[in-house]
């Protein structure tokens, strides 16, 4: 955090950052044309990782607040999610809550696989050293 601070400044940095992979912003040079996505659908998916908090649950945001953070209507953001879907980068899973149909989930795993597939495909000729989580896990135990 203290990086983010001294970069953006204290204010910026309590806000709270999004970890966007850099293949994925870079995702329409390495895909075919059939699944290279629009700048709407971009910023769609960047506003989904964004409500993505924890690893196994799903982010919901609902169409409404997507809009108004991203400055897109409503209506945009539904055939972005509708592309994304067909393109097989995000899958929708219905949520209820009290036996009411609340706004969807969505399930960002087919993102990472294709992000995977693109870094098998297209070697980082400068990777960063990072650290592993794991290894550092079973350190501790």
């Amino acid at each position: 955090m203290q990086d983010i601070t001294s970069k953006w400044g204290k204010k910026i940095a309590e806000r709270g950052f999004t970890q966007i992979p850099n293949y994925l912003l870079n995702i329409n040079m390495f895909v075919t044309d059939e699944i290279k996505i629009s700048s709407s659908e971009t910023i769609v998916l960047i506003h989904l990782i964004s409500n993505w908090w924890k690893k196994d649950d799903l982010p919901f945001p609902s169409m409404k607040n997507i809009s108004e953070r991203s400055g897109i209507s409503e209506r945009q953001v539904q055939r972005a999610l509708k592309s994304l879907e067909e393109k097989e980068y995000i899958s929708r899973k219905k949520r209820r809550i009290n036996k009411a149909i609340s706004s969807n989930a969505y399930d960002l795993s087919p993102t990472i696989e294709i992000l995977n597939l693109v870094a098998n495909q297209f070697k980082n000729k400068y990777p960063r050293k990072i650290k592993d989580s794991k290894r550092k896990e079973s350190k501790e135990k």
